[in-house]
Parts: structure tokens; sequence; C-alpha cells
């Protein structure tokens, strides 16, 4: 029979308050690099540095400066300027970060593309590209401001070149504009649907569009409507002749594209739209093929959802006691998902894992077992989706010491509410998360520095276990690196 034994550790119980939908991860096992990276960013709003750009829409909050959009309004703008490069025909452009090299062209004129562009320009990754982080935009814009879950799906290859013109602009005929979008995929009924969707966010410029509206002192933007939020006031204010959109109510009847789009069908497309519930779920819909619209070319995955249990930051490494000695540790991460609720008081989250050699070795006997204090508690960040879907993400962090002559070929985590029902395994689909010891990083003892110049040094400190015994070879690695200007915009 086996048994278990205890040891010291340190643990973390990092809180956050996020939201998202508890739905099936299929096919899921850990570690799936670019899935992590990209389930994190979506749903925490953080890249793997911890830096949280998503925040810059959090709350459907204005960009400093006058004259001021939403976040929101600008990177869902941003999101269909990209998009507007697909040909149907051809099977080529779409969302593929060509927006990056576009700048220059009068139909993506205006600060808000500007702005969106810097906010991403240096977020990619080897595993999240910039047309990914795009797209993940606009579902965050959506949601910041009160609007409906948009579907996210990643794989988007980012393009080397500018994309074909393809942005409708107000003077356009509606033949054009009609035009414009069958090439982009929608049909005339979809075309007033994206506009709509598009439209209930931010406004237009006097800067950019002198003639539509006016401002001797350019210091005005003209909303679509009267709320910030994601709603369907755009239809309704249509509608009842309240609008104030200055896309509808531009004195040159030539500029008026809204009032031409709106119209086209007899308004058939917008009374069916004017009610929360089917603008919600047409917008819903409309949106995410809009970011799914990519090159043929481009095969995208199935719907990101988050997991119920993450794993990140595993890994076996050198750690600096109190009194500054270097001590051999296991770390890992265990995130949960769970309603925006009180977390169980009673609830108990254990590390379990098995040594990788010596006696003991595949749980042979003996299973180690770590178990997190329940009262360290802090704050995570959330992306404007999980807050959006109400969710709480209760971050577990474990940090044990380690002999090197048994090290760890495996671990699962048990989750106990401690309310009776039966606790929980999370292993990886019963294969258990495997790690290994091989290779081992320090970062602990290793240094990034600026020497200046437009320089930075990398002093790398990794561990090799030699020839399969139970030994540690430390080693060190420099590398002196220059830091120039984005060439890729």
């Amino acid at each position: 029979m086996k048994s278990s034994r205890r040891i010291g550790l340190r643990a973390f119980l990092v809180l956050s308050s996020s939201s998202t939908v508890f739905g099936a991860v299929s096919n899921y096992m850990w570690p799936s690099p670019q899935f992590d990276a990209i389930e994190r960013f979506l749903y925490e709003g953080t890249n793997v540095f911890g830096s949280a750009i998503s925040a810059l829409a959090d709350n459907c909050q204005k960009r400093q400066g006058p004259p001021s959009s939403t976040v929101a309004a600008e990177w869902l703008r941003m999101t269909y300027h990209d998009v507007a490069t697909h040909n149907i025909s051809d099977g080529t452009g779409g969302l593929d970060a060509s927006i990056f090299f576009e700048l220059d062209r009068a139909e993506n004129i205006g600060a808000g593309n500007k702005n969106s562009v810097g906010d991403f320009r240096n977020a990619a990754s080897k595993y999240v590209s910039r047309s990914d982080l795009i797209a993940m935009a606009a579902v965050w814009g959506v949601a910041a401001c009160g609007g409906p879950q948009v579907a996210y799906r990643y794989g988007r290859q980012d393009a080397m070149a500018a994309g074909r013109l393809g942005v409708p602009l107000p003077q356009d005929d509606l033949a054009s504009h009609t035009e414009a979008f069958r090439l982009q995929g929608f049909t005339p009924a979809e075309m007033i649907g994206l506009v709509a969707c598009g439209h209930t966010l931010g406004g237009v410029r006097a800067v950019d569009f002198p003639n539509i509206v006016v401002d001797p002192a350019n210091a005005t933007i003209a909303t679509f409507d009267t709320t910030p939020a994601f709603d369907s006031s755009i239809v309704s204010e249509y509608l009842d002749s309240s609008t104030k959109d200055p896309l509808i109510r531009a004195t040159n009847t030539n500029l008026t594209s809204d009032q031409r789009i709106f119209g086209s069908d007899n308004n058939a497309t917008m009374n069916a739209l004017n009610s929360a519930g089917a603008y919600f779920s047409t917008c819903s819909t409309l949106l995410a093929r809009m970011i799914d619209t990519v090159p043929s070319s481009v095969q995208l995955s199935s719907e990101v959802n988050v997991l119920p249990a993450k794993v990140y930051s595993a890994q076996i490494t050198v750690m600096l006691d109190s009194d500054s000695t270097k001590q051999l540790a296991f770390t890992s991460t265990l995130r949960l998902t769970q309603n925006n609720t009180t977390i169980p008081p009673n609830r108990q989250v254990k590390l379990l894992w098995c040594d990788r050699q010596g006696d003991f070795k595949d749980c042979n006997k003996i299973t180690n077992v770590a178990t997190s204090p329940p009262e360290l508690i802090s704050s995570a960040q959330l992306s404007p989706l999980s807050r959006s879907l109400k969710l709480k993400f209760p971050t577990y962090a474990f940090q044990v010491p380690l002999s090197a002559n048994r090290s760890v070929s495996k671990f699962w985590f048990e989750v106990d509410e401690g309310d009776g029902s039966p606790a929980t395994t999370y292993d990886n689909g019963g294969a258990g998360y495997l790690l290994d010891d091989a290779l081992i990083f320090a970062p602990y003892l290793s240094q990034l520095t600026f020497p200046g110049n437009q320089m930075k040094s990398q002093n790398l400190v990794v561990g090799k276990r030699l020839r399969g015994e139970p030994i540690i070879g430390v080693y060190s690695c420099s590398r002196l690196l220059r830091i120039g200007p984005d060439t890729g915009a």
C-alpha cells in the first residue's frame, strides 16, 4: 500500500476575478505552447511577460488626449480595416496584420488606427501572431463595452507587405459598398448588420473628415449613437429618426454612407435587429466571421474555450533561500476557473508528483504531496472577455525543495472543495503532467542588463544533467544584442 509524505514548501494563492465559459477543450494536452500562450492572452489579457495589454480597453474607457474615442472602438475599427483587404474571388487578404503596412492610405486615415497598431506593435511572439492579436483586440473591445462574446480561433499568419485597397469610403455609392462587402465575403444583409455592429462604438473625428464633422478647431468627435456601450442604440435611434450618426446627418448627402447602407433593403434588416437579443446574436455571429476572414491558405483552430484548470510555470530550477543559499526546487502553478463568487473557504489544493529515479521512482511506495495554504491571497490580471463572462481564476503556486538524486518525472493536482463532494483530479487526461529535467533554467541566477547604445546584455544560467547522473552541471552563456527599431511596419 502506498503512503505519502509531506515536505516543506512555499505556496501562494493568487485570486483573480475573471470570466469565461466552462467549455470543454478537446484534445488538449499539456504542454501545448501555442494554445497555452493564446488562452492566457485571451482570458487573462497578459502576454508571457505579464504585460496586460488588454487593460487599455477595460471598462470601455477612452484613450487619453482629445478628441478621444474609446480604445475598444479604435480596436474594432482597426480589425475591420485589416480584414477589408480580403478578396473572396482569389482567396487573398483578410485578417493578416497587413494594416501595419497600410497606415499611409487615405482609407486608413486617423489617429485611431495609428494608436491601435502602436498598442500591438511589440506584443506578438513566436506563438501569438500580430494578426491573432488583432482578432483578439476585437473580442476584447466588444466585451469591454458590454457586448456579446465573440468566438475566437487562432492560427492566422502575418503578411509581410500591404494588401489590396478595400475599405469602403463615406463618399462611395451603394453599389460600390455592396461590391466591397461582397469581395470581403458578406451579403447585402450582412453588410447592413456588420456596419450596425461596428458603428455602435466610436464615431467620426473632425480632424479626419472635416466635410462630415464641421469644427474649425478640429477638436470634435461625433459619435454614431448616444451611448458609449456596445448596444442596439445605433439601430433604435436610426429607426426612430433621433440618430446623431454623422454618416446619416452629414449636410452633404454624398457622405451619408450609413443612411444608404441601413436603408438599402427598406429597413428590413434594421427592423430585425431592433432588439437587444437579436442585435447581440447577429453581432456575435458576424464579428466572429469577420475576424475569421483570412487568406484561403490559412487554417484556423477550433474555438478557444477557457481551460477549467491550467498549468503554467512548471519547472525544476535553482532558487535562492532567505540566506542566499542556492536550492534546487520544483515550482508549479495551477490556475482554476470558477464563477465569480467567493472561493470555497475550505478548498484544499494538493500538488502530487513522482520521483524520476531512486528507490521511490515512478511513485513506487511513495507519492510526494505538497498542500497549498488557502489564506495566501492576492489578485491577477483579467481580460475584458473574462470580466464580461463573470468568472474568477484562483491561482495556486507551489515551490518545493528538491533533491537532484530523486528529481521529478510527472506531477498532477487534486482539488478538494471541502464541502463533502469528491476531490477533483487534474492529471492531463490521465497521463500526468510530464516534466523534463535534462536541462533546467535558473532565472534567479540569470541577468538582463541594458549597457546603453541600444544594446542589451543577457547572461543565461542553465543546469544540465551529466550523462544521466543525478549531478547538475551549471553553465553560463552570455550574449550582447542590439535593440533596433521595429522594421516590420
